[in-house]
């Protein structure tokens, strides 16, 4: 019985002394992968816009991803690729955001948390998305990535009502989860009128001034000339 619990024991430092070493290279290798453009991870950026809207854009770079080649691949990964968990329920994005409006591009993304060097920017790439935008409902959420998933994602966190603060981001692998998204309020249909009106009323306030100005800049030129 002694036996039993010192091997119990031991086996218990060693599980504990593995997963501290795991922790630890984490911890160094994970900002060293971040520090350059890695062609095999999926670029994934969050809008999180003003009205409510939440906007994700996932890009490939072709030339460097063996799981994704072509737009038809592309096509192909996203619609498993995630699963939206609101606490209750867990459903495919596609469900919430319906199909995703492909594009190409041949420049990285500069607000990337890759830390791209000025070489890297340079250069051209392959680069295909596919971006959904949707109102979600409810509000907070969270990504998931499903447990088979052959794919490794940086996705990328942008409030658009905070300019110039510093992106949150994480790096998914299969099963792993976002932190929580929590979109805005959306701008209510009357709300949104008063914003028009506003805006209209200062712009015509705005050229009534500058007609004003101009026509009374004519009659001091007019009455010099005189």
């Amino acid at each position: 019985m002694e036996r039993l619990r010192s091997r119990a024991a031991l086996e218990s430092q060693v599980i504990r002394a593995l997963r501290q070493l795991v922790l630890t290279w984490g911890a160094l290798v994970l900002p060293l992968f971040v520090y350059a453009h890695n062609g095999e991870v999926l670029l994934t950026r969050l809008t999180l816009h003003a009205d409510g809207s939440c906007s994700l854009k996932v890009t490939a770079d072709l030339e460097a991803n063996f799981n994704i080649r072509e737009r038809a691949e592309l096509a192909k990964a996203v619609v498993g690729l995630f699963t939206v968990s609101t606490g209750k329920d867990l459903f495919p994005l596609t469900q919430a955001a319906g199909a995703p409006d492909f594009s190409s591009a041949t420049k990285l993304d500069l607000d990337s948390p890759f830390q791209h060097t000025a070489e890297e920017l340079a250069k051209s790439y392959q680069l295909e998305s596919a971006e959904w935008t949707w109102t979600p409902e409810p509000r907070n959420f969270l990504l998931r990535l499903p447990d088979e998933s052959p794919h490794t994602v940086l996705l990328w966190m942008v409030d658009e009502t905070k300019p110039g603060a510093k992106a949150r981001w994480v790096m998914m692998v299969a099963g792993d989860e976002s932190p929580l998204i929590q979109a805005h309020e959306p701008i209510s249909g009357t709300l949104r009128l008063r914003m028009l009106i506003l805006c209209g009323g200062t712009m015509l306030i705005i050229a009534a001034a500058l007609a004003f100005g101009f026509l009374m800049l004519r009659r001091r030129l007019a009455k010099s000339a005189a």
